[in-house]
């Protein structure tokens, strides 16, 4: 099956881990009988989702809504169901000593903020967590994607400005 995902990354400067358990009972309230399949990159992990203290220091979560669309995920990947919803994973792994660099030449309506013009930033964090929010489409072409990531930002704690 050809790779049909588009990648959202998101770091933040702390451990995400008790994030990604409200980011599970967000999704919960949104998909009732969702199917949340758990891998750690070795073995499919055993962990209780409401408790971030059982969650291993890298993890993949996969979200499908029902039976059906588990089903439609297996021929289709994360192409959309008719209804406009489709799959979703969340990847997170914690870092430690993570350095980043980052440029933020007036990109994403930094010009005119306190970095306005600064290139080759070195970000240096000593605890960050960096997840990969993998929905069908760039949640600015999309609804449900958008929905998708102000669920995974508002778990987080933040809010982006408005464009």
């Amino acid at each position: 099956m050809e790779i049909t995902g588009v990648d959202t990354l998101v770091v933040v400067p702390f451990d995400a881990r008790p994030a990604v358990t409200a980011f599970v009972r967000g999704m919960r309230r949104l998909w009732p009988s969702a199917l949340i399949g758990t891998d750690d990159g070795r073995e499919p992990m055993t962990i209780d989702l409401g408790d971030a203290a059982g969650y291993p220091a890298r993890g993949e979560l996969t979200f499908a809504r029902d039976a059906a669309m588990d089903e439609h995920w297996e021929e289709h990947g994360y192409h959309p169901m008719p209804d406009g919803s489709a799959p979703v994973t969340l990847i997170y792994e914690i870092h430690h000593g993570l350095v980043v660099e980052v440029d933020v030449a007036g990109e994403g309506r930094l010009d005119d903020g306190p970095l306005s013009g600064w290139t080759g930033v070195e970000l240096a964090l000593p605890e960050a967590t960096a997840l990969t929010l993998v929905t069908h489409a760039a949640p600015a072409e999309d609804a449900f994607c958008a929905a998708i990531l102000a669920l995974l930002r508002e778990a987080l704690g933040y809010q982006r400005a408005s464009d």
